[in-house]
């Protein structure tokens, strides 16, 4: 199945063509972004990236408040001229013809770019740090050893920063995203567009119902699945579940389910709602993590509530500690299981044992399929699955 050519492809062939044929000559100017936007019918963002891109290539040039206008320059109006020449022409509209200025264009590309290295936009909501930190590594080895620049966004959802984010990143511009985790299935309209244009994205632990997309994930419901298989295969019986609200982001409702679906399978009860505990996700916003916070007053009341708990399985590492400290203040014995790598903290009841869900080898494949997607390896919507890893520590 033939590739399609994302739209801010074909505004780019549209301008070359106009310059190859001679509508377009040196010094005429180009039609404004959003004229381009109205006939090929896509949001002005995707005609600003598309004219960028032939700027940073030396086939245009711009000049503040009076627009951009077509180069002077021979090496790539010759470029341009040798790939009409050779058949690659306005008049040729079949697909086969259409898939060969796709990949004329990419190579004049290239060549402008005189080795100047591609640029991948990563966006990733407020997260427990140590994750963060392996995955933005895992991403970043793979984009460096493939001769490409990571640039790096955290957003406060919240905040609504999202969009505003992904315009700016587009204006820079950057070649493709990777968008991690965030809050429930919603797609904003300014990705669905860029979707829809089939910009190059990859979404990390993200999924969505209605929509094919690049995607790498771990199985979270699995990890659920293994942090409750853990503690009830070690004999706990009376055990409590401690993680944000379920609507946080998709992961974290499928590791409850998966917990649940655990002790289902081992013929125990179900968790009940009392002893599962919703902790506010400001604990890991902004700067809270940098800092020696105070356990938060929630858990202490979760913990004097039960003093028959056992065990307690928890969402992330950052969670881990907060209970791991509180259970050293209250003088209780724990067994606790947590997801992710844990970090070492004073005056603290560490895991026994943790869920990996290798960041380093979720970012590396995440890099993976993005520059496969860029570059046209990979045009049908593709899922790749990281499988996660019981980690004891005893």
């Amino acid at each position: 199945m033939k590739a399609q050519i994302p739209l801010y492809s074909q505004i780019q062939q549209y301008v070359l063509e106009q310059i190859q044929t001679g509508a377009l000559r040196p010094g005429d100017q180009v039609p404004p972004e959003r004229k381009l936007a109205d006939l090929f019918n896509v949001s002005r963002i995707t005609a600003k990236n598309a004219i960028i891109g032939l700027v940073a290539e030396g086939y245009l040039f711009r000049h503040r408040g009076k627009g951009t206008f077509v180069s002077d320059q021979e090496a790539p109006a010759q470029a341009a001229q040798n790939a009409y020449a050779s058949g690659i022409g306005a008049a040729a509209v079949g697909s086969e013809a259409r898939a060969a200025i796709v990949a004329a264009a990419g190579a004049l590309r290239a060549e402008a770019r005189s080795g100047k290295p591609r640029r991948v936009g990563m966006i990733m909501p407020w997260m427990e740090f140590r994750y963060q930190s392996l995955l933005v590594s895992g991403v970043e080895y793979e984009l460096s050893r493939r001769d490409c620049h990571l640039v790096f966004k955290r957003v406060d959802e919240q905040n609504g920063e999202e969009q505003s984010t992904l315009q700016q990143l587009l204006e820079l511009p950057v070649d493709g995203l990777i968008i991690v985790a965030s809050r429930s299935d919603f797609i904003h309209d300014a990705l669905l567009r860029l979707l829809l244009e089939k910009f190059p994205i990859v979404f990390v632990e993200k999924y969505f119902r209605d929509y094919k997309v690049h995607a790498v994930h771990c199985d979270t419901e699995k990890v659920g699945y293994m942090m409750g298989e853990y503690l009830i295969r070690a004999g706990k019986r009376k055990v409590g579940y401690v993680s944000y609200p379920a609507d946080y982001t998709a992961g974290v409702k499928e590791r409850l389910f998966g917990f649940q679906s655990a002790a289902m399978a081992e013929g125990i009860p179900l968790v009940h709602l009392s002893l599962s505990l919703s902790v506010s996700p400001a604990i890991v916003t902004g700067m809270n993590q940098l800092h020696h916070q105070p356990v938060p007053a929630e858990i202490f009341d979760f913990l004097d509530s039960h003093p028959d708990l056992e065990a307690i399985a928890t969402v992330d590492a950052h969670i881990a500690q907060f209970v791991g400290r509180a259970c050293r203040q209250r003088g209780r014995q724990m067994t606790i299981v947590s997801c992710d790598e844990p970090s070492f903290a004073a005056e603290c009841v560490m895991p026994e044992a943790y869920v990996d869900q290798s960041p380093v080898e979720m970012g590396i494949a995440a890099a993976e399929l993005i520059l496969d997607v860029m570059e046209q390896r990979q045009s049908e919507a593709s899922i790749r699955r990281v499988e996660p890893k019981l980690v004891t520590l005893k």
